[in-house]
């Protein structure tokens, strides 16, 4: 028994194992008579109940995991019949799943969740939980479109027949359990009237400020090719859809390798009213709604761009990981690489993680007193701006207004973008707030009646979206009703086409008592996985206790989660992150971060992410190499490299600073003593050390075999910078 809904009269229960109809028949006809829940709230009564329940011979109550998938005669509220049940998943899908996906879906391995658990109980509850299948639409499941879409660890012999072959089995599974004649029916329970997603009024929602706007895109065209600009500033910005960007029904647009780009001549209306001399506002906000589609892209990858190509723009918000990244091009005389790329960035907090794959609402705004700051989800960051504020006059007015890459189509970001914003006028943090309490997207206004329980003209309210193609967005529940009683309201669980999930149930902490005619119950909201009708899906909600009548729940026990064994001993040793490498390089050489900062924003994300030795790659060496080579050589170039490396003459030429075993010591001993160490455990002795760099040094001077070689007094310097990096990115280093 995964759950039932008890709705039995105490006083049937009192008369019983003796003359009379059965207990099964009892309850079966209380089921059907809605006056028979009028069994009040208290708990010593609902205990009384359920013990006398017992005590007659009904532990089952009608069916358990028998009840019927297509709402037969029982009405009881199963969760073993719920998209299926046990039997015809173990039938189906999980033969598939444990031959396929047991490395990592069973428990023991990375992935979640483990819907190849060993025990088919376990693998049942989190395919369903997840919502994983969409029984009502095979094809859309998930598990299928990671298969054909995403080559998700695909099976011989290619990934669109391991697709077709799950989603067989799927069809397989609606079929055994009838799936389409309307699921678990929940008439009979203490619930509301059912509404229909297409039912439901369109909610304009709280009112978004809209001033000093100079373009808005809300993604409503739902198809086409070009994404409207309808900030009603002229000239129109529109977007042309490029790759494989394409709208969402719930308005928005989905890209994973492709573009939104304006026109040059469009981009224009940019500079002219925030950068202009003479006319432009020097300030400005960019504002959107996006849902990353990870944390690992980096690049940054662009977000919004009004730029040239990689090297050079105007402004840019991208994502590198789990932070924001900020580029703004000013007239200060502090900005690198000429200006010309908005550099240094301003970007979040490792720590704060603040970039996250789901929906955020993300606002950049620049002006001449605060600089650049950044909001997620209507908070300020706190992260501080390394450049001045400046004037913007050294903009260029031919760059392009570009969505989710580069102009020049290398640095693609993949996500979802539900509402991007410009205005010149750097919004204050009031109107921030505000833009992010009025929401984003198709919102529509659901209410839900309740007449029956709480009296006329009662209904409770939700704030529904069409959140992606899996999901809804329940928001906001509120109960109207014209007479509150003081009645209690009490865990709200929320029906699709018959069948509550295990998830989505983010209401049924609800525990409050009628208390105003207009009553927010909660201001949270929750997920509620899609059924198999789409935007026909019909919701209903159940309650526990409401209008004085009650609902006993009775939950099964939940199974304990499977501990997740490493097969594999954890390393003792570990690896220092892309921040701890970047610190220590500065260190070790005794030079400022600063000297290095345009190459370390730009493959900060080549470099290690976590401390797991076991995640190493070659791209984080090339990526380690190259930073190192930076320091190395600011080193050898600087004031100080006399003190580091004391009694090395770097101004013979290499055929002779190199040509004696002493001379190749002067630099070798500084660079084991400062960047090894002895006496240390698993470090490399200084003869290993040496006997490496006498190679590479033999390796870089080879050319001056022949006296023209040797000519560059530069290669000296080379020479040495090439020790240094070789030593510097060495695991001698970077392992600890």
């Amino acid at each position: 028994m995964n759950r039932h809904i008890l709705r039995t009269n105490f006083l049937e229960h009192r008369h019983g194992a003796g003359g009379g109809p059965s207990c099964e028949k009892r309850v079966e006809r209380s089921m059907h008579s809605r006056t028979r829940i009028e069994w009040k709230r208290s708990a010593r009564l609902c205990a009384l109940v359920f013990t006398a329940a017992l005590a007659f011979g009904c532990g089952e109550f009608g069916g358990g995991s028998g009840g019927s998938s297509g709402g037969g005669s029982s009405g009881f509220l199963n969760l073993s019949a719920q998209a299926g049940g046990v039997e015809a998943f173990e039938a189906t899908v999980y033969p598939l799943v444990t031959t396929y996906c047991t490395t990592c879906h069973a428990g023991s391995g990375p992935g979640s969740p483990h819907f190849a658990a060993p025990s088919v109980s376990t693998a049942y509850q989190q395919i369903t939980s997840q919502g994983k299948v969409n029984l009502g639409n095979p094809s859309a499941s998930r598990m299928v479109v990671k298969l054909v879409s995403f080559n998700h660890h695909c099976w011989p012999p290619s990934c669109a027949t391991a697709g077709a072959e799950m989603a067989a089995a799927i069809q397989a599974w609606a079929d055994a359990v009838d799936f389409g004649s309307g699921g678990v029916s929940v008439d009979g329970a203490l619930s509301s009237g059912s509404q229909a997603f297409s039912d439901g009024i369109v909610d304009t929602g709280s009112e978004r400020y809209f001033g000093n706007l100079i373009a808005l895109y809300e993604f409503k065209e739902g198809t086409g090719d070009t994404a409207f600009d309808t900030s009603g500033v002229a000239p129109a910005m529109d977007l042309d859809l490029r790759g494989d960007a394409e709208f969402l029904s719930n308005w928005g647009i989905i890209v994973e390798n492709g573009s939104l780009r304006a026109s040059d001549a469009a981009s224009r209306k940019l500079y002219d009213r925030i950068a202009d001399p003479t006319n432009g506002t020097q300030q400005y906000t960019v504002e959107a709604w996006v849902t990353p589609a990870n944390i690992d892209q980096t690049g940054p990858a662009r977000i919004v761009s009004y730029s040239r190509n990689t090297n050079e723009r105007n402004f840019t918000l991208g994502q590198v990981e789990y932070n924001y990244n900020v580029r703004n091009r000013n007239i200060d005389p502090g900005a690198q690489d000429e200006g010309t790329n908005g550099l240094p960035a301003l970007q979040t907090e490792d720590a704060d993680r603040d970039a996250q794959d789901r929906l955020q609402h993300v606002v950049v705004t620049y002006d001449q007193f605060r600089g650049r700051r950044i909001y997620v989800d209507g908070v300020f960051t706190d992260d501080t701006d390394p450049l001045p504020a400046s004037r913007l006059w050294n903009w260029d007015p031919s760059y392009t207004f570009v969505l989710a890459n580069e102009r020049s189509n290398n640095r693609r970001w993949m996500g979802q973008l539900r509402l991007v914003a410009v205005y010149n006028q750097a919004l204050t943090d009031a109107q921030i707030r505000q833009n992010f309490e009025a929401g984003v997207g198709e919102r529509i206004l659901m209410r839900f009646d309740v007449a029956q329980w709480m009296g006329a003209g009662a209904s409770v309210e939700f704030v529904v979206t069409d959140f992606d193609q899996y999901s809804y967005l329940f928001c906001q529940p509120t109960m109207r009703t014209p007479a509150p009683n003081g009645s209690r309201i009490s865990n709200i669980q929320i029906a699709v086409n018959g069948d509550i999930a295990t998830s989505g149930q983010g209401f049924q902490t609800i525990d409050t008592t009628s208390s105003g005619t207009r009553q927010e119950l909660s201001r949270q909201c929750t997920v509620v996985p899609k059924g198999g009708s789409g935007s026909d899906d019909t919701f209903t909600l159940v309650f526990e206790h409401l209008g004085g009548f009650q609902n006993v729940v009775v939950e099964d026990p939940v199974d304990p989660a499977p501990v997740i064994l490493d097969p594999d001993p954890r390393p003792v040793n570990g690896l220092r992150d892309f921040v701890r490498v970047n610190e220590a390089f500065a260190r070790i050489t005794g030079q400022s971060t600063d000297v290095a900062a345009a190459t370390y924003d730009e493959i900060a994300e080549q470099l290690p992410p976590d401390y797991d030795v076991r995640s190493f790659v070659s791209s984080h060496q090339v990526a380690t190499a190259k930073l190192a080579l930076e320091y190395c050589d600011a080193l050898v170039e600087g004031p100080d490299r006399s003190t580091y490396f004391p009694g090395f003459n770097f101004g013979q030429t290499a055929d002779l600073a190199f040509d004696t075993d002493g001379e190749r010591q002067q630099i070798f001993d500084p660079l084991y003593a400062r960047m090894v160490g002895s006496n240390l455990v698993m470090q490399p002795t200084e003869a290993e050390v040496d006997a490496h760099l006498l190679a590479l040094v033999n390796q870089l001077t080879a050319v001056c075999s022949t006296p023209a070689g040797c000519t560059d007094p530069n290669r000296t310097l080379t020479v040495v910078k090439g020790t240094c990096a070789a030593v510097l990115s060495s695991a001698a280093v970077t392992l600890h």
